[in-house]
């Protein structure tokens, strides 16, 4: 039987794993969309994920909640233990009460004699949804006609603005999501505009941070993220990736990020006698200091983090390119909200005695991290947890690991992925942060504009890892050379100018 929960219903992998598909199991290290749907029924039913929510990696929280769940449930194995595992029997129980709760409707908004507008066929309560985290001012009603109207929450709102509100969040749920996001954003910014004009600053704030909630609507915090997210990138300047930005365009979304406090930013903009607003030169060094959003970036001389030489301080970020230091904002923001990471350890973040794109203030060299997830403490380092673990036998993956690869082999992967015991926090963690980097940073190419796909670890590309193709023994730029660390940059590897 196929799921019946419009929430799995034709999700391959979920169908799959109903139908008692062995390889189809969800359980700890599995990632993807699909994982996220269940962690977001979880949620809906009752568990906690308290710290990552629905973020699509199964991770020891999502095993804590499917125990939990499963506990609750009595869905046992054949031996009468209970895991952590989805397997058919906890897909069956979570399709089944999924469906049962999806078919109980919440509170509609109140009636309206605002104007009519025209959704497009898109599901009314899902508009409700993008319109009230986006804290847009209007939810849409339903007349004693059966017609859908506008919900005024108190400001005057112009007719045309509130519609062009309701059709861009319509419209993003369709087939049009990334341009009607746009649309979407740009209406907000009018929105904010208006409400700053009347004095409401504190509800333009709301309108552009996504902050307020009608008390009408309740979104589940995984659809929550995800317009956030859009949200932000596009307030934020999110939606252009650091090798793709300019640096006119990168100075703009760093002060951004300066207005929010998430560093400040050295040459600053200045305020002229004339009030105008004066912003420094774009092709300049910047400096921000060692805590960047809330991270602690420090650097040490040693990757081993056993010995003596492994020794972290904090130093400000000088010498930098204004995309490096939007590309370092960004890291920050990730790893923190996704990882609970609260210190970056690197061997250098630009260095002006290099004629390349470390002494353009281009690059990092990143050594580790330490944080805390769920309660427990981590310190993960590119050596300790990565290098130092042995690899596999592509040619025979029978026979015993080997230490390291050997110098004369191209042919790599991600070492962490066959580790017989591996740490799944160490393998998911690099395994994310390789993808992050692919996405934002230099990948396959010298310039921005990547059309092929990002790279994964064992592939050729511009960041240098353990796993990486190119071998140089004695050299600087082999995987030899970054055994300690990984290196990744904005821009070319050679000196750029100005």
């Amino acid at each position: 039987m196929p799921l019946d929960s419009a929430r799995f219903a034709g999700v391959d992998r979920l169908e799959r794993c109903l139908a008692g598909e062995f390889a189809a199991r969800l359980d700890q290290g599995t990632t993807g969309d699909f994982v996220a749907l269940v962690q977001q029924a979880l949620m809906d039913l009752g568990q906690s994920l308290p710290a990552f929510g629905a973020d699509g990696v199964y991770g020891q929280e999502t095993v804590a909640a499917v125990l939990s769940y499963k506990t609750a449930h009595d869905l046992r194995n054949p031996d009468g233990s209970i895991d952590g595992v989805v397997g058919p029997l906890t897909m069956a129980a979570l399709d089944q009460e999924c469906t049962a709760l999806d078919e109980t409707f919440g509170e509609c908004p109140p009636d309206s004699d605002g104007p009519v507008v025209d959704l497009g066929g898109a599901d009314e309560q899902l508009v409700n949804v993008v319109l009230a985290h986006t804290a847009a001012a209007v939810a849409v009603g339903v007349d004693g006609d059966g017609a859908t109207r506008l919900v005024n929450s108190g400001a005057e709102v112009p007719t045309d603005l509130a519609a062009g509100l309701v059709s861009a969040a319509a419209r993003m749920l369709g087939d049009d999501g990334a341009a009607a996001s746009v649309d979407l954003v740009n209406a907000l910014g009018g929105l904010a505009t208006l409400f700053t004009d009347a004095g409401e600053v504190d509800t333009a704030k709301a309108v552009t941070d996504g902050a307020r909630w009608p008390p009408t609507v309740d979104p589940g915090p995984a659809l929550a993220a995800l317009i956030a997210e859009e949200l932000a990138q596009h307030i934020i300047g999110g939606a252009t990736l650091v090798r793709d930005h300019s640096k006119d365009s990168a100075l703009i979304e760093a002060v951004q990020h300066a207005d929010l406090g998430r560093i400040s930013l050295k040459p600053a903009p200045t305020t002229a006698p004339d009030g105008s607003i004066q912003m420094p030169d774009a092709h300049a060094k910047f400096t921000i200091p060692s805590t960047v959003a809330g991270v602690e970036f420090k650097v040490t001389q040693g990757g081993d983090k056993r010995l003596p030489s492994y020794h972290p301080v904090s130093t400000e970020l000088a010498g930098l390119d204004i995309r490096h230091v939007v590309g370092l904002v960004r890291l920050a923001l990730h790893l923190s909200s996704t990882w609970g990471v609260t210190e970056v350890h690197h061997a250098g973040i630009g260095d002006p005695s290099r004629n390349d794109c470390h002494g353009n203030g281009r690059a990092i060299d990143f050594v580790g991290v330490v944080g805390s997830r769920l309660g427990a403490p981590f310190h993960l380092t590119v050596f300790n947890d990565w290098k130092n673990h042995s690899v596999p036998d592509l040619d025979d993956p029978a026979k015993p690991r080997r230490p390291d690869w050997p110098p004369v082999t191209r042919r790599l992967e991600f070492r962490l992925l066959s580790l017989p015991g591996v740490d799944p926090l160490a393998r998911d963690f690099f395994a994310d942060l390789y993808a992050w980097v692919a996405g934002e940073y230099q990948d396959m190419t010298d310039g921005p504009r990547q059309i092929d796909p990002p790279s994964a670890i064992g592939k050729a590309s511009r960041i240098m890892t353990p796993d990486h193709p190119t071998s140089a023994p004695g050299e600087r730029n082999g995987r030899e050379a970054h055994h300690s660390h990984m290196h990744w940059q904005v821009g070319p590897t050679r000196a750029q100018a100005p």
